[in-house]
This record gives C-alpha cells, structure tokens and sequence, in this order.
C-alpha cells in the first residue's frame, strides 16, 4: 500500500505542475492574421494635367474581416504639376503588424500620344558604343510608357556591370510626336533627370545626369 501512495504522490504532482504551467501560458500563444490589401484599379495611374484625381482606393481583409475603413492613406497629386507621385495605403492588425502598398500616379498633358509604334527593343548609342537588344519600351496604356533603360547599355553592357545597373523609368511622348518628357528614371544610384529630350520617328535622343553631374548623351533606335 505505502508504494502505491509513493507511486501515486509524484503523479499527482507532475499533473499539478503541467497544470499550473498551462494557467500561466493560457492567452500567450494565439493565432494573427496578417492583413491582405489590394489596389482598386490600377497600380499606376496616369491623369491629366490640370485634371482632377480621384483616388480608386484600396481594399484590406484581416482573415476573413474586411477591415478596409481602417486603412490609412498618405501622399498628394498636383495635378496641375506634371511629374510623379506617390499614394501609400496602410493598414495594421490588431497584434500591431503593418502592412502598406504605393500606387504610382504620374501627371502628364492633356495632349500626349497613345500609340503604340514606340513599343519594341531598342539598340543604344552612347559613349561605350552601340549596344543592341538593350532597351525595351513598354506601352502601358493611355499614352504612359515604361523604358528598362534610359541611358541605351551604357552601363549594363559598356562597362560590363549587369543588368542591376540599367536606369529605368516612366515617360509620354507629346501629341507632336517630335519629343517626349521622362517622369521619372530610377537607379541603383537613385533618380536621373533627362534634359533636351527629342524625338523623330522611333529615334529618341536625349541628355542624361545623375545630381546635376555630366551629361550623357543618349540615341536610342527602334529595331
């Protein structure tokens, strides 16, 4: 009988601990959602000069909770400004996890080309020579554009430091059909800004620089 009671004491004691240790871990560990958001309409935007903006919005769920008036949104358009800008959309959950997506929105004239001959693969002729199949133009509707190069290889392929190294970005050719403006042109260096853009046929000639530093002249040709 007295080892049964041995026997029995520990039992009871280790049940007594693991119960103890559930009380004190009860509501620590738990399940969160991290939140799902999406853009209404597109990611990138192209509107007017002078025009107006509406902002499509966004939409978030939270699991299955549409949590969607608890996003947050920042940024402003001047439309009366042609450039590139920015509208981020937050949201976080209830744990205190955030999660955020940008739509681009890029202003432009009114009186801009919707065509799509500039679309194709481009060859570049700049300082380092000329460098074929380097540049690929992209018509992403209602006359915005996308280049993966602006300065035609120079680096990617002239200097040989791969295609990390391409500047790209957004434009719009004007209605004359003769030049065009770039919005923005990113790098690993950060933005380039494009001066004495022109254009005659598929040809596009321009100068380009990063902060204010030496122009790089520029001929991309449609092949």
């Amino acid at each position: 009988m007295n080892k049964l009671i041995y026997k029995i004491i520990p039992v009871l004691l280790v049940l007594f601990m693991s119960c103890e240790q559930d009380n004190e871990t009860e509501g620590v560990s738990r399940v969160t959602f991290y939140n799902d958001i999406e853009f209404i309409g597109d990611e990138n935007m192209i509107v007017d000069q002078g025009g107006s903006f509406v902002d499509p919005g966004a939409i978030a769920f939270e699991g299955e909770t549409d949590v969607t008036d608890q996003i947050t949104v920042s940024g402003t358009v001047d439309t009366n400004t042609i450039g590139y800008y920015q509208v981020e959309y937050n949201i976080v959950n209830v744990d205190g996890f955030g999660k955020s997506i940008v739509r681009n929105v890029f202003v432009a004239p009114a009186d801009r080309s919707t065509s799509d001959i500039y679309a194709g693969t481009y060859t570049g002729v700049v300082s380092t020579g000329t460098h074929t199949d380097v540049t690929t133009i992209t018509h992403l509707g209602d006359g915005l554009y996308y280049c993966t190069d602006f300065i035609g290889g120079r680096y990617n392929i002239g200097f040989g430091y791969g295609p990390v190294y391409k500047l790209s970005g957004y434009f719009y050719v004007n209605g004359d059909g003769q030049s065009f403006g770039a919005l923005i042109v990113n790098s690993v260096w950060g933005p380039w800004d494009v001066f004495d853009p022109t254009l005659t046929g598929t040809t596009f000639h321009h100068l380009i620089s990063s902060g204010g530093g030496t122009k790089r002249d520029v001929t991309l040709i449609k092949q």
